[in-house]
Formats: structure tokens, sequence, C-alpha cells
């Protein structure tokens, strides 16, 4: 027991990822050995404090962010260190973050989806913070995803209307009404019907209250997508906000991995590790289809309800509309730009790429959730629409997790 290394987890308490992360830390433990886990804690006068910083002895710390004095501290001390930020320093040690540029990349093809003519970014230009760890000043994530969410935007004839929020010094009591006045004065610029990604949760829980507060209907008048999935912005925003999920447990197994690689020397480590995301949890703030027939919204909205778990048909629309079938078809062109067959097979692709993600699940039960009618039906398909099988994206995945 006295071999374990030890481990310094310090991540700041507002990120309500911590707990997943460490669940991600914790697979890698029970797959490749024990380690002794120690947490920043200030105790709270009911037990010792615990100071994860200059002077901490052990072998391993897994930070947010830290100073340069703190990261010259460990490395002097043959400390090993991973961050799981994109901003601040990194004294020549790795970070594991989210891919900032396919975060950008997702917001826009799911705003897209949503018919929307229009579309916003909102996210900090600058950060203030009083504590030197937490690396006041411009943010790099907020840039990386912009740049992913406009160019693919521009690929489909779009430019979405840029705001960054000053560096306001959020420690002062009154300067939540300057983010408020600020982003209420962006809001009122854009049009009717625009899709906003809002570059974190807490930035997009800030517009849902302004728009509630000046009479902006969500999702009729204004769409918002945050990012992190957090769930008390996501839950105790009216109306309930959609967000990319961001990989916690992903980033945790994959800090984990770093640091036994700098403890064991077994294989050079990344400077910086992207990890992929997978997943976007639609809510209420981005439910509406922005399409000014009502009709053809309703059977869009039907389509991405029932298409990835029922093999429904084009036919299946004449059932939910007054229109004919060639109406459906003509209308779909119009205001999507694709066929309402080609509408169903993105959906059902999204979904069977989504589920075969999750490499312990057998393809006879995916196929069966999918309403496929065998398995070999599934592979055809996939392999229609993707050029690969099944099996064969898999084993793509299982490499790429490999290689990193």
């Amino acid at each position: 027991m006295s071999n374990r290394p030890t481990i310094g987890i310090r991540m700041p308490p507002w990120t309500s990822s911590n707990w997943l992360v460490i669940g991600g830390i914790m697979d890698y433990i029970i797959d490749h050995g024990e380690w002794k886990l120690v947490t920043e804690d200030n105790g709270y006068g009911e037990m010792e404090a615990i100071d994860i910083g200059i002077g901490w002895k052990g072998d391993g710390v897994i930070l947010y962010r830290a100073t340069e004095q703190e990261l010259d501290y460990f490395k002097k001390n043959s400390i090993a260190v991973c961050l799981m930020s994109s901003e601040g320093p990194d004294g020549g040690f790795p970070r594991v973050i989210p891919d900032n540029y396919e975060v950008g990349v997702k917001a826009a093809q799911h705003l897209l989806e949503t018919g929307a003519q229009h579309f916003g970014f909102l996210a900090r230009g600058e950060t203030s913070y009083q504590e030197e760890e937490l690396a006041p000043g411009k943010r790099v994530y907020s840039r990386t995803r912009l740049k992913g969410y406009k160019e693919e935007l521009k690929s489909r004839g779009f430019e979405p209307n840029v705001f960054y929020l000053k560096g306001y010094p959020l420690w002062k009591s009154d300067s939540w009404k300057k983010v408020e006045k600020d982003i209420l004065d962006y809001l009122v610029t854009l049009p009717k019907h625009t899709a906003i990604f809002a570059a974190d949760d807490p930035l997009a829980a800030v517009v849902l209250r302004v728009a509630e507060k000046s009479g902006i209907k969500v999702p009729e008048d204004l769409m918002v997508l945050g990012f992190g999935n957090t769930l008390n912005y996501c839950h105790a925003s009216f109306p309930s906000m959609s967000s990319i999920v961001y990989p916690a447990r992903e980033i945790g197994y994959r800090i984990a991995e770093s640091i036994s690689s700098q403890l064991t020397a077994k294989k050079k480590i990344p400077s910086t590790l992207e990890v992929s995301i997978n997943e976007i949890k639609e809510r209420e703030s981005t439910a509406f289809i922005a399409i000014e027939d009502p009709e053809i919204a309703a059977l869009v909205k039907w389509i991405r309800l029932k298409a990835p778990t029922e093999a429904i048909q084009v036919s299946d629309l004449q059932d939910h509309s007054s229109y004919s079938l060639s109406s459906i078809k003509s209308k779909f062109s119009k205001f999507l730009g694709h066929s309402p067959k080609d509408e169903i097979k993105q959906v059902r692709l999204a979904r069977l790429k989504q589920l075969l993600q999750n490499i312990g699940k057998p393809m006879a039960q995916i196929s069966s959730e999918m309403d496929f009618r065998s398995v070999e039906e599934m592979s055809r398909f996939f392999l229609r629409e993707t050029g690969a099988r099944p099996n064969a994206y898999r084993e793509q995945l299982l490499h790429k997790k490999d290689s990193t």
C-alpha cells in the first residue's frame, strides 16, 4: 500500500462536472492500479485544510489552472502535472481539454438543424479574477469555439453576429447588473428567430434570464444553446437550456493516463490532448423549428422524435399533414435544402453513430433499439451512408482511443 502514488486534485468548486472527472480518474485507477487521491479542501473548520500548491508533497497533481510559480515548483520537485483548462501557462506540462474547435462545429450543426436563418455567438472575451491561479485575461477557448462555429456556418452561407463580453470584476456585488445590461444591449440588435450559441452554460443562463425579463420569447424569437450540460443551470433556467455535453468522464480518464505516463515514462505525452464531443442535450431552449410553415416544422419535429427508434417511412408523413406527399417533398427542399428521406436518414445515422460509440453494446441490441429488421440491414444502411461497416467504425474509434 505504501508504494501507491499520491495524486493531488485541485479543481474550482464552481465546476459542477468535478465528480464526473473524478469518476473518469477512478475508471483508470480500476483498470491500472491503486493511487492515493488527495483533493484540495479548506476544511470548513471540521478537518485540517489541504492546500495543493507550492509546498505540496506528492507524486502528481491534477489542476484546473496554475500559476507559473506553481508549475516551476512542481517541475523542480519532479511532480507530474496535468492541466484541464486551455487557459493560463502550462510550464511545459500537458493539458487535457475538450476539442473546442469541434464544440463550435457541433453548436453550428445543431442550430442549423432548427432551420434558423440568423445566428449569434456570445462569449467572454476576457475574464477578471482575484486569484492568480485562475489565469485572468483573454480567453483561448472562446476564440477557438468561435472559429469552429464560424467556419461551419460559413460552409452553409451564414455569418454569426459575435459579441464578446468584457471582463468585469465579478467579485463585486453589482457586476451582474452590468453583465445583464451588456447582454440585453446585444440581444436587442438581433433579428427575430436568431439562434445563439453562448460559449458556456453560465452565460447561456444569463441570456435566458435577460430574455425572460425583457419579454423576448424563447425559443420562438430566440434559441439558446450552451456548453457544459451543467444541470444546475440547464434545469434552473426558463425554459430549460439545451447544452453541449462536456465529456468529463473521458477527460478524467485521459488526465489519469497522462499522469501515469509521466510517472512511468512509458510514452511521449502530447502537449495538448483534445477530447471529442459526442452529445448535445436538446431541451426547450432550442426545441423549435424555425420554419415559416408550421405544418412542415411539425413534420421535422416528428421525424426527429420518432426516427431514432422507429424505421419510419416518407409515406408516413402524410398521416401527420394535410399536404400531399409531393408538396411535402417540395417544401422540405425549400425550407431545409434536402428531402424528407434525407432528413430521416440523417437523424437515424446520427443516433446509430452515437450508439456505436458505446463499444460494449452488442450490434444486435443496437439494431433492435433502432427498429432495424436485422443486424445485416443496419450494417447495409451504415455502409451506404458512411462508406464503412459498423464494426470498422468501432475499430476506428478504438484505434483513436489507443493512439491517444
